[in-house]
């Protein structure tokens, strides 16, 4: 195998006016609940199930704020037979909340086959576990983002990602979700 060192396109965005959606957010996570008590998943804290932003319009509105995001950072662009752009236009595909414990963690994982991951900040300390991107090149194994509210993290889902156990004893509540390209049906 080949492992190319290369800059992925990562973008990190402090969202405003959320002190009225974040309290949103948290309550819907609670009202949610545990979907993986079973634990078949790389989260080993609270999750909820993957579509909630089908149940709650907090989340459509955290997805909506991603795929605005996405829309910003420069990836390929493809073009019609006539030349003309052909632009790539995207809808939430998953998203699920997440509650972190003190020693709850997320191991290494990607979401491939989604074209953009993201991650949305709810609550939490600057003491926090941080959001860690593991593996990215030779030069630099790892990146970590430390968490803050409102901040929003968007990636190319093929990006293997963890989250380290949370040693802060309140909770770090996070949404986290994917995107993909939306086809006419």
């Amino acid at each position: 195998m080949i492992n190319f060192a290369q800059d992925f396109p990562v973008a990190i965005e402090q969202l405003t006016n959320t002190e009225q959606l974040n309290p949103i957010l948290e309550k819907n996570i609670k009202e949610s609940g545990d979907a993986f008590e079973g634990r078949n998943s790389s989260a080993k804290c609270l999750m909820t199930r993957w579509d909630m932003h089908k149940e709650y319009e907090s989340f459509a509105m955290i997805g909506d704020a991603a795929i605005r995001l996405a829309k910003l950072v420069p990836m390929a662009e493809r073009t019609k037979m006539d030349g003309t752009p052909n632009p790539i236009i995207l809808e939430i595909d998953e998203s699920w909340g997440l509650i972190y414990n003190k020693e709850q963690s997320t191991g290494t994982h990607m979401h491939w086959p989604s074209l953009w991951s993201y991650t949305y900040c709810v609550k939490a300390c600057s003491k926090c576990s941080p959001f860690t991107f593991t593996d990215i090149s030779i030069l630099s194994p790892t990146k970590t983002v430390m968490p803050k509210e409102g901040q929003m993290i968007l990636f190319p889902a093929w990006i293997f990602h963890e989250v380290p156990p949370q040693e802060c004893e309140h909770e770090r509540i996070m949404i986290a979700g994917n995107l993909r390209e939306k086809y006419n049906e």
